[in-house]
């Protein structure tokens, strides 16, 4: 192709050069203007007859045919004012001015047909060769085999993972042969075996582990893929084990949580029996001391009798207060006794709060402020919630000091209320905090010797506040005071429902 478009460029050029002759000797009527050339010219007047020629075979006087000009000439006309000019050259000629481009054009070829071949010839060694270290650098192995088990190819991770001498991989290679060559103890396990796959897991006597897995070819045969799996079934044996420590954890968690829960209410209907038990002995002791000590069947004689008579009928009394306060804690943590739920208007509950303890707090040389105006109704049990406080209150008058402070507020919302009730007393480190609202734990294990109570307040209080739907939280540090803060629903009439509901 490349020849053919030169010698047609050449013609070309050649035909134009003969062209431009004619039209120049036309216009200088001079013949010596393409004869210096190298073209030869003939000169005829309007009725073709010949006025001069360079040809041997074109004579003046003859008339200009196309027989006289032999087709062996390349040929051009251009007209004149006196008649025509043909500018003519023979077909060597052509070929002289054609011979250093085909020269040239052959010589190309001729490189080209030669580089062609030599690419044809080194095509397949060159692909072999480039293809060749991206299989090597594979991290797994691959064998290429005939449809009757012949090695085609294979490449040295497949020798590497099988552990099979280099020297047994050679082109032809029997698949049987191959696999005998494998070398160390190894257990073999089937995982798929269909009409186009069939997987191998390999197992080594050193704990490693590969797969072999065979797949037909497009092109005929089949290739095996060998991987090591050796890391992977140790992730799958460390993710067995982690999930069956979980399952364990699982099952020892429901089965403790079981026992605290039976423990539970063992322990709630053990201090409801006890409670009951004592509270009927204890009655009767009350009864015989204020028997006695009204000498109903005769004078006691000594006077320190009535003295032991009040004793004993004091510490009664205590210990029945004790064990009632028990038993009602017992009641409402196993869930036995149902609050009631009715509205409670927040100002009522606050001046109630604070006429109950302004004089106690008085009378410990704490001031005690309570807020002058709250807005709403709470919903709960007006009983248990004044025992809630109460509790609260005398947990604060304990700790804190003469000259002391106790604030009580509250802040309302759309969903709720909050009651805060602040204390300037002793407060409480971190430890102690985390187990006061355990029941039977006191702030100081010296409260026990100066303060009354056994370490109920606290755990019923949170008790009370989440059987009303609320909660309670406790805020305290060591030497500033405590703060314990108690949410609870508000009350919302069936009026502002049925508007809310219409909105």
């Amino acid at each position: 192709m490349f020849t053919a478009y030169e010698v047609y460029r050449a013609v070309a050029a050649f035909h134009e050069r003969l062209g431009l002759a004619a039209a120049l000797t036309a216009a200088e009527a001079g013949i010596s203007a393409a004869t210096g050339r190298g073209f030869d010219v003939i000169v005829t007047d309007p009725d073709d007859i010949v006025l001069s020629s360079t040809l041997d075979a074109v004579v003046p006087g003859a008339i200009l045919s196309a027989d006289t000009v032999t087709p062996a000439l390349a040929r051009a006309e251009a007209e004149t004012e006196t008649g025509r000019v043909v500018v003519t050259a023979p077909y060597t000629t052509l070929l002289g001015a054609l011979a250093p481009k085909l020269g040239f054009a052959g010589a190309l070829a001729l490189l080209s047909v030669l580089l062609a071949s030599r690419g044809q010839t080194d095509a397949r060694p060159r692909a072999h060769s480039a293809f060749e270290p991206v299989v090597d650098a594979v991290p797994h192995g691959l064998a290429r085999w005939t449809a009757d088990g012949q090695l085609v190819c294979a490449n040295a991770a497949f020798a590497h993972l099988l552990r099979i001498e280099a020297e047994a991989l050679v082109p032809g290679a029997d698949y049987a042969l191959v696999s005998r060559a494998m070398t160390g103890k190894i257990s073999a396990r089937p995982v798929v075996e269909t009409e186009h796959r069939r997987l191998v897991e390999l197992a080594r006597s050193d704990g490693s582990v590969i797969t072999l897995d065979e797949r037909p070819c497009t092109g005929g045969g089949f290739v095996t893929v060998v991987s090591d799996i050796t890391e992977r079934k140790a992730a799958d044996r460390m993710l067995s084990a982690v999930r069956n420590e979980q399952r364990l954890l699982a099952r020892q968690y429901h089965e403790e949580k079981i026992r605290a829960e039976a423990a539970s209410r063992a322990k709630s209907a053990f201090l409801a029996h006890l409670s009951h038990d004592i509270r009927t002995p204890l009655n009767h002791i009350i009864g015989f001391a204020d028997l006695m000590r009204l000498e109903a069947f005769g004078p006691l004689g000594d006077d320190n009798y009535r003295t032991y008579l009040g004793d004993i009928k004091t510490s009664g009394e205590k210990l029945l207060e004790r064990f009632a306060a028990i038993l009602e804690f017992a009641e409402l943590e196993s869930g036995c006794k149902a609050l009631e739920c009715e509205p409670l208007p927040l100002s009522a509950f606050f001046s109630d709060t604070r006429a109950r303890y302004a004089k106690q707090a008085a009378r410990a040389g704490i001031r005690f402020q309570v807020a002058s105006r709250v807005e709403g109704e709470i919903r709960g049990d007006r009983h248990y919630l004044d025992l809630m406080v109460g509790h609260l209150i005398d947990n604060a008058i304990r700790h804190t000091p003469r000259g002391g402070e106790i604030r009580m507020a509250a802040w309302t919302a759309d969903d709720g209320v909050v009651i805060e009730l602040t204390d300037t007393g002793t407060g409480m480190p971190p430890e102690t905090l985390s187990q006061l609202s355990q029941p039977f734990v006191l702030a100081d294990a010296s409260a026990t010797k100066s303060h009354e109570g056994v370490g109920l307040g606290i755990a019923m209080a949170r008790t009370i506040a989440e059987l009303s739907g609320g909660r309670l939280a406790i805020d305290s540090m060591e030497g500033v005071g405590t703060t314990v803060a108690i949410c609870l629903p508000l009350h919302i009439a069936s009026d502002s429902l049925t508007s809310r509901a219409a909105a």
